[in-house]
């Protein structure tokens, strides 16, 4: 039973700053919008790229379709790392995906190497 609570938690911890972080880009709240101008990306890119966040979080909430979310987040990750690497963001702003991505990893090894930790979704 703990090791379920866990997992929630880890997925709770996980989609909520997703949703968050989504709906700022596909509203287009002014620190999205700043940041894809410094990105030198088109903003109708920041809608799409909000919408896929939203929608992969929502994938990571119930078992039968985490496993979609967890294979589109490693995409949007790497090209969260990349876009800070070129446009030269320190360090600091670089480790944050890939620390999301560790995140990631242990939701997955949880979803897939742990018995019985998928019966019970929402």
């Amino acid at each position: 039973m703990a090791i379920k609570i866990i997992f929630w938690v880890l997925i709770i911890a996980f989609v909520i700053p997703g949703f968050i972080f989504g709906f700022k880009k596909l509203l287009g709240h002014k620190d999205s919008i700043a940041a894809f101008k410094k990105f030198g990306y088109p903003l109708w890119f920041m809608h799409v790229l909000g919408f896929v966040e939203i929608t992969a979080s929502t994938l990571l909430l119930f078992n039968p379709t985490r496993i979609y979310g967890i294979a589109i987040f490693p995409l949007i990750l790497a090209g969260a790392i990349y876009t800070h690497v070129k446009v030269k963001d320190g360090a600091k702003v670089v480790m944050k995906p890939i620390l999301v991505g560790l995140h990631l990893l242990i939701i997955f090894l949880f979803t897939f190497l742990i018995p019985g930790i998928c019966i019970t979704g929402l």
